[in-house]
């Protein structure tokens, strides 16, 4: 399967792994020859290749100017309680800050 394809809507990766009666099987195939993950959003599968993620880094700077460097953001917005959605639209410019903290990726 074309993984350039395959969290394309009504392409035939997408409906395999998606609307196919076997689709766990064919998700299952896919991970074994690309890797990554399937996570479900808003009713299908979509896959995350983990490896591309896990190389981003993060810079988050309080409201005191504390500036620390982050690689899995998912995880410091858990443990500082910070809604990671939010922390994005920071990222992609929609928000100046979150609970004090500005964020650009690195």
């Amino acid at each position: 399967m074309n993984k350039d394809l395959i969290n394309r809507r009504n392409t035939r990766e997408w409906v395999r792994c998606n609307d196919d009666s076997k689709a766990h099987i064919h998700r299952k195939t896919f991970l074994s020859e690309h890797g990554g993950e399937f996570v479900k959003c808003e009713g299908s599968w979509e896959w995350r290749n983990i490896h591309i993620e896990d190389k981003s880094k993060y810079e988050l700077k309080d409201s005191d100017g504390n500036i620390t460097i982050v690689e899995n953001l998912s995880k410091f917005c858990r443990e500082n309680e910070l809604n990671k959605s939010a922390i994005h639209k920071v990222i992609n410019g929609e928000r100046t800050h979150h609970k004090g903290y500005t964020c650009r990726k690195i």
